[in-house]
């Protein structure tokens, strides 16, 4: 968890600041409400590295689901919605 923190409520005020830290920086900055943290301004990089390791990690999801099939095989779509009640 990033240092650098505020209350959220202040964040109005300061927002051209402190999005300027992050962009130059790189720094991470939270804000808190009621002293828990509820959002965090970080730098485009580093959201980039998230949203890249979520696309490697669904598609990893997605070649176990293919690997599972392949062993073991499938249900019809009619069994399934039977299965879910639909």
């Amino acid at each position: 968890m990033p240092d650098n923190s505020l209350p959220i409520a202040e964040v109005p005020d300061v927002l051209s600041e402190i999005a300027g830290r992050v962009e130059v920086r790189g720094e991470r900055i939270a804000m808190r409400k009621q002293g828990k943290t509820v959002a965090v301004l970080v730098p485009s990089s580093d959201l980039e590295a998230l949203e890249a390791l979520e696309d490697r990690l669904d598609l990893l999801d997605a070649l176990d689901a293919l690997a599972d099939y392949q062993v073991n095989g499938g249900i019809s779509f009619d069994d399934l919605k039977d299965d879910l009640g639909v």
